[in-house]
């Protein structure tokens, strides 16, 4: 049979890192790639209590159809525990996701047309660049520094969108322990980059999956807090902080916009699992997140140190890396005309794996870099994995 396909579709590219990290799955082989959160910190009893506990008082609702939006328990829980964190949201501003990646195909969805522009970190999450090149976008990309988006090259970007006579659907960014750069935005940046973006009427969709994983302490204030909710669209998820086979997420934004994704999302899905929503509203409301979320940064802080350290002892001078302070992630830049994806054999041959660089860049750039996950890998495992990523590296100076 011939099969016509639609134009979305044929837009979808297979993932050339989920191709690369089937070798990581070789035996012996460390790998840096996925960001997967240590399983050790998974909380299976508490959840296999809480589980049992739904079930018996509540099991007429877990098992049901729920509402579209999210159960008014979770949403209640969600409004507590961003309050927590210093941001403040009431339940007609929330809509429950299947994980924050639902949420940014719901925005793709509300606002990208085929050819509209939309403007995003370089380099920038890979599950982003995936969602919004289905619905067509013509992704503008603004380089990265030590304090997260270029304002200055921002406001050249959007200049030549003026000449071209058009207009951003939104700017994407990832302000806290960037994916996949491990950076985070300053205070200052974030300022700048809401009052342009409430100058222009230009949507900010911040996505914020480890604000939570600070090692420090030291957080910024979210730009949902900086531009008080206004004209901005906060992901939220669970994901990373908590455990991923949950896929359970959350939207933020001004109350029009929700009943909108709402709409949208009914198309979708009907609506997230109310046995979950009610599975983790307890969990919340129980205080178990928050002691969840302390073990999760005892457990990659030292991950992390392990990972700079060795970094600092055995890669070559001409190989630079982030400083992160906390997530999962930092990012290594190699000489110019080094390719990372020429490197990844050389390093699965030293029993060692990475995500090559390139498919975080939405113009195609990035060739010379790499990421590097360190949540996952244990602590010696770092350290012998990094060393031999070094002696890989080194054969292609």
């Amino acid at each position: 049979m011939n099969y016509t396909f639609s134009n979305t579709s044929n837009r979808i590219v297979r993932s050339e890192i989920r191709e690369l990290l089937k070798w990581s799955r070789k035996p012996g082989i460390i790998s840096f790639g996925g960001g997967l959160p240590d399983p050790s910190l998974f909380p299976i009893r508490d959840i296999t209590d809480i589980t049992a506990e739904v079930l018996s008082e509540r099991g007429f609702l877990a098992l049901q159809y729920g509402p579209t939006s999210g159960e008014p328990e979770m949403l209640d829980a969600l409004a507590g525990y961003m309050k927590e964190f210093g941001d403040e949201a009431s339940l007609e501003q929330m809509c429950v996701t299947s994980s924050s990646q639902q949420g940014l195909s719901l925005l793709s969805l509300l606002f990208i047309e085929p050819g509209e522009p939309v403007i995003m970190e370089l380099p920038s999450y890979l599950g982003a660049i995936q969602a919004f090149r289905r619905c067509g976008a013509d992704m503008r990309g603004v380089p990265l520094d030590d304090d997260g988006m270029d304002i200055e090259h921002l406001k050249k970007v959007l200049d030549e969108l003026d000449k071209e006579g058009k207009k951003p659907r939104f700017i994407y960014v990832i302000p806290d322990f960037q994916n996949p750069s491990g950076i985070t935005m300053s205070l200052e940046r974030r300022k700048e980059l809401v009052k342009i973006a409430q100058k222009r009427e230009i949507p900010i969709v911040e996505d914020s999956p480890y604000r939570e994983l600070s090692f420090t302490g030291d957080v910024q204030p979210s730009i949902w807090t900086v531009a008080a909710g206004k004209g901005v669209i906060m992901l939220k998820t669970f994901s990373k902080v908590l455990f991923p086979g949950m896929r359970m997420g959350w939207l933020v934004a001004d109350p029009f916009l929700i009943d909108k994704i709402v709409m949208l999302k009914q198309s979708v899905d009907l609506c997230t699992p109310s046995f979950t929503q009610l599975i983790l509203a307890s969990f919340i409301k129980q205080g178990k997140m928050k002691e969840t979320i302390h073990n999760a940064i005892e457990c990659y802080r030292p991950k992390r140190e392990a990972m700079l350290n060795s970094l600092e002892e055995h890669m070559p001078r001409q190989i630079s890396w982030s400083k992160p302070t906390g997530g999962m992630f930092l990012w290594v830049t190699l000489p110019e005309g080094m390719d990372s994806k020429e490197t990844f054999m050389t390093a699965i041959e030293h029993k060692v794996a990475y995500v090559v660089g390139k498919p975080f860049h939405c113009d195609n750039s990035g060739s010379s870099t790499l990421r590097l996950n360190y949540s996952f890998a244990s602590v010696e495992q770092i350290k012998e994995g990094v060393k031999q990523l070094a002696a890989a590296l080194k054969k292609h100076l």
